[in-house]
């Protein structure tokens, strides 16, 4: 791995003394760590389990589509913790970036109400995904509350946790 990182003109030594990204993050590593290790498994058992869509050019997980499905059997009073997520999620969803003037700025988005329950929830829980992932949550604007963001990561676990379950095929792809 040197003589590749050599050719590259890479200095080993400042890429052993860099500061680990971890240390900027608003959420928990391992918290962070285990909802995106969750999130992409369950992106997966969707597009194992009969909910893709794309071609020959590539393949996405079709979230709708599973949301639309589950809507019915999604029932968040099965659990305080389950209401609790999506009581959350959906009063206060995060929000998303945005570019003004070649400046990032954050502005606010609720789900659209005519989207069904699920919907609403998974898009959250989707960008929640997005945030963390294409970093968003590190070094949070001023004033920013730290916790909120870990409770978005946490809140959108459990929800990704409560709708393994409500699929055969997706559960079924998810556990194999």
């Amino acid at each position: 791995m040197n003589l590749c990182v050599a050719r590259v003109g890479v200095d080993v030594r400042r890429l052993k003394e860099m500061a680990s990204p971890f240390q900027q993050l608003n959420v928990d590593p391992q918290l962070a760590c285990e909802f995106l290790g969750v999130f992409a498994r369950f992106e997966f058992a969707l597009k194992a389990g009969g909910f893709a869509q794309g071609d020959a050019n590539g393949v996405n997980a079709n979230w709708n589509l599973f949301a639309q499905t589950i809507d019915g059997h999604f029932h968040p009073t099965q659990s305080d913790d389950l209401s609790h997520a999506v009581e959350y999620l959906l009063n206060h969803p995060p929000r998303k970036q945005i570019l003004i003037n070649n400046h990032i700025e954050w502005r606010d988005a609720a789900p659209d109400a005519n989207l069904t329950r699920a919907e609403r929830v998974l898009l959250m829980v989707w960008r929640v995904r997005n945030n963390l992932f294409h970093g968003g949550k590190f070094l949070a604007p001023e004033g920013a509350e730290n916790d909120r963001d870990q409770l978005l990561v946490q809140h959108s676990l459990t929800v990704l946790r409560a709708c393994i379950p409500l699929g055969a095929q997706v559960t079924a792809a998810y556990e194999h």
